[in-house]
């Protein structure tokens, strides 16, 4: 196998038409620069894309810019040169860009070869392609977004909770009907937690991709409007929440009118 290699992660990004074409032209540079030296050495190029829960492998570009421009969902886009070593015994030079729309830590840049110097300029020039197509998805994909919106799901849950008691509470003829409602209310919640935190993850998988085909993700400004008004909105809940809270021994007697 070739003796050099790096290799990196390279999540967040986004790929259109446009982009695509900067790649590719940037592959056919370096595949021509490979043919057209001392001692030319033939290379193909490989492009591999899902998309619609189908996947094609072409070396045909224009295929698969076609494909591209028709999917309605794209999952995958790997793009890669290979040299004729490479192909017959796992040596020589080889380029990989894989994109991933789900799954960060398959987004990957590799280069190898048995030059060193020839994977440390490609590797330098490649990254530095990549660069202008950086996006900022990676914000809602933290984990501490994730402990966030936990924290923030939990909080808008008993509010919720504790509001619905306090409206339902005068129709539930029983002693401590408020704390009844409550109790059971959050049961309730607790369990549908689970189902709502898969709902927000598809949503976020849909809107903040770890790298986002064809379509512009929201910037840093429309994610932090987003969180704004979704946690102005929460905030007003746990407000109302905290007022029932402070009263809950004379909202559980009958005492206070809401």
């Amino acid at each position: 196998m070739s003796a050099y290699l790096k290799d990196c992660f390279i999540p967040y990004h986004t790929i259109g038409v446009d982009e695509l074409e900067e790649i590719n032209r940037e592959l056919l540079a370096v595949l021509s620069d490979l043919e057209n030296k001392q001692e030319p050495e033939k290379a193909i190029l490989v492009y591999t894309l899902r998309y619609d829960g189908m996947g094609i492998i072409r070396h045909d570009f224009r295929e698969i810019k076609d494909c591209f421009e028709r999917a309605g969902t794209i999952e995958r886009l790997v793009l890669e040169l290979v040299s004729a070593r490479q192909l017959h015994n796992n040596m020589g030079k080889k380029i990989q860009l894989w994109f991933e729309s789900l799954d960060p830590g398959r987004c990957q840049l590799v280069v190898t070869d048995d030059d060193e110097q020839w994977v440390d300029n490609m590797y330098k020039r490649l990254s530095a392609r990549l660069l202008h197509y950086k996006n900022h998805n990676w914000v809602l994909r933290h984990s501490l977004a994730e402990l966030f919106i936990q924290l923030l799901g939990v909080v808008a849950g008993f509010s919720a909770c504790l509001i619905l008691a306090r409206l339902f509470a005068p129709y539930i003829k029983v002693q401590h009907s408020f704390f009844i409602l409550l109790i059971g209310l959050f049961l309730i919640f607790s369990n549908l937690w689970t189902f709502i935190l898969v709902m927000i993850g598809k949503a976020r998988d849909k809107f903040w991709p770890a790298t986002s085909f064809k379509q512009k993700p929201l910037g840093i400004l429309g994610q932090s409007l987003v969180g704004f008004f979704i946690t102005g909105g929460i905030g007003w809940l746990f407000r109302w929440a905290w007022q029932l809270l402070e009263r809950a021994g004379s909202i559980a007697t009958g005492q206070t009118a809401f």
